[in-house]
């Protein structure tokens, strides 16, 4: 990932100055290309600008770490038809995938935004993979009438493989990114033009002044106040989104005028673990998982959409239910490691001794699970119409995993059409204004289909990358680079001095997926490297931590530093080993 400050051309700015001090004004820079959210509608806008032509384009992201929820993503790519759907002798369609698309939108959608979506489908899954991402495997999620749900190879989460793609490609074009650094606003001229952005970073306050910006910076499921505004029924309710996911594209838009569609659409998925807020994919159940009440009886055809599944979840008792499964399910599905190892699913050897772990009745469970694998083998579910059902749930050790429904995606946003072009209250585009991913409204209608989102945030997002980089040359053409990407932060250097004893030490800390083990290194009586030997945290997240937590530790030699945003258990599992280990160097 390429991170630091962008040089500084044109004016200065006094914004950033405080009268009767002698506080340097901070100066204005300049790019073509302002995209602001470096998640994985605004990294996939960056790159795709880039491949264009584009010569003069700036991530600005305010979280200390890009990704956004896309790291979180659990899912994959919907698209339809491609070559690995044929591979697998699977016939899908752009129309079956459109007609899919709307009925699970409760027909909501905006189907121009609908038909862009699945006609680019296949071509962003090759792009995915041209960009040295990994989406081969074809599965089956909620919504879909045929497999269409494109993943990692290894049925691994796609969200930490995506982002760790995105990251090494900007690094790679090196394009600018500029984290801690927050938009405040929006520039227009008297034309309602775009002319600017202002933000305020580690330097103070100061203008980018560019020709085009594409807002990327997601949804507002993590703003209590703004969810339980367009929607009041949601209060209380707890989010599978990170903490930067506030609405601030939401904010600035409307301050220039941007239209809104669907505000009120705020999506929960159904199965998020209620004490760690973990998203249990929909590949769980799509490859076979049930879902049970308290009383150990199914409810609900569990690959109905999201909306219909949440709802039937809140009826049960303590408005929960348990995601049940078994080995064979375990086995084809990797995203379910990071589950077990982070001690959030229970097993048994028997379905009564995993009634018992998670207090139904066994004998309900039995007789539940005895008359599933009779429907599987017969292919036919009469008690809830599921189609799919790809293994009986038979084979020894069977696992179960509370889940209770999250806030997860904000459907409703600002108005786009087939071009990425933001529109006004009055249906016209905001010139220079371009958007992409969570932050638009229309895609998905009144709900959304798992494995749409990803399939969002790359097709508009390129769309958006492609639109803004030709704005730029109808518009007076790129200029000579005038911003450059920093070079990688050099090692951190202790600013205090410590006591330590010189050597090498270990030790171990709790993270997110299980035990960090690190080696810690003091010389001349100071920590001067840590190293993470083993651990299995998230590829796209661990690495944030890893680089930020140990560069504190260095600087400061003490373990009592701020967490990685979007990185919490996994820095405080660092914060906790490296802490072991110098125990011993006391």
């Amino acid at each position: 990932m390429v991170v630091g400050p962008i040089t500084g051309c044109g004016t200065e700015s006094a914004v950033n100055e405080t009268p009767g001090t002698s506080t340097p004004a901070v100066q204005d820079k300049s790019t073509d290309i302002v995209v602001i959210g470096a998640g994985g509608a605004g990294m996939t806008a960056a790159i795709q600008a880039v491949q264009d032509g584009a010569k003069n384009v700036v991530l600005v992201e305010k979280m200390p770490i890009t990704g956004g929820n896309s790291v979180r993503s659990t899912g994959g790519l919907n698209a339809a038809p491609t070559k690995y759907q044929e591979r697998d002798g699977i016939k899908d369609s752009i129309e079956l995938f459109v007609e899919d698309t709307m009925k699970g939108g409760h027909n909501l959608n905006d189907e121009s935004l609908v038909r862009t979506l699945a006609e680019n489908s296949a071509a962003a899954v090759d792009w995915v993979n041209d960009i040295g991402g990994d989406l081969s495997v074809v599965g089956m999620f909620g919504g879909a009438s045929v497999k269409r749900i494109h993943r990692p190879s290894d049925t691994s989460a796609v969200g930490p493989m995506l982002v760790t793609t995105l990251n090494n490609k900007v690094e790679e074009l090196g394009i600018p990114v500029l984290l801690n650094t927050k938009a405040e606003e929006i520039l227009v001229d008297a034309n309602g033009a775009v002319t600017g952005v202002k933000v305020t970073g580690e330097e103070g306050t100061y203008t980018i002044k560019t020709k085009a910006v594409v807002l990327a910076t997601g949804g507002f499921g993590a703003n209590a106040e703004m969810v339980t505004k367009y929607k009041p029924a949601l209060a209380g309710f707890a989010t599978t989104n990170h903490k930067g996911a506030t609405g601030d594209g939401i904010v600035m838009a409307e301050k220039i005028g941007a239209g809104f569609v669907d505000m009120e659409q705020i999506q929960t998925h159904p199965t998020v673990n209620p004490t760690d807020q973990t998203i249990y994919t929909e590949g769980v159940r799509g490859n076979g998982a049930i879902l049970v009440n308290k009383e150990g009886k199914r409810f609900i055809n569990e690959l109905e959409t999201r909306d219909v599944v949440s709802e039937a979840i809140l009826k049960q008792t303590e408005g929960q239910a348990y995601l049940l499964f078994d080995q064979e399910v375990r086995e084809s599905l990797k995203a379910i490691e990071s589950y077990i190892k982070g001690g959030i699913i229970v097993e048994a050897d028997t379905i009564e001794g995993l009634a018992e772990q998670i207090g139904v009745d066994p004998a309900n469970l039995k007789e539940t699970m005895e008359k599933y694998a009779g429907y599987q083998a017969s292919g036919s579910d009469p008690d809830f119409g599921r189609a799919s059902m790809e293994f009986p749930l038979t084979q020894s050790k069977y696992y179960a995993g509370l889940c209770a429904p999250a806030v997860h995606h904000t459907m409703g946003g600002v108005k786009i059409n087939t071009e990425a072009q933001v529109l006004n209250t009055d249906g016209n585009p905001i010139p220079g204004l371009f958007a992409g991913g969570e932050i638009t409204g229309g895609v998905h209608g009144g709900n959304r289909l798992g494995g749409n989102a990803v399939a969002d945030i790359v097709i508009f997002g390129r769309i958006a990358g492609s639109a803004a980089h030709a704005y730029v040359m109808e518009n007076g053409g790129t200029t000579e680079p005038t911003i450059q990407a920093a070079a990688k932060p050099a090692e951190a250097k202790p600013e205090v001095e410590a006591n330590y004893k010189d050597g090498t030490y270990t030790g171990v800390g709790q993270g997110k997926g299980g035990e960090i083990k690190v080696e810690v290194v003091v010389k001349d009586g100071e920590v001067i490297k840590v190293t993470l030997k083993d651990h299995a945290e998230t590829p796209g997240i661990f690495e944030n931590a890893e680089e930020g937590v140990v560069g504190e530790i260095i600087r400061k030699q003490i373990t009592e530093v701020d967490a990685v945003g979007g990185a919490t258990m996994t820095s405080e599992g660092i914060k906790a080993a490296v802490a072991q280990a110098l125990e011993a160097a006391k």
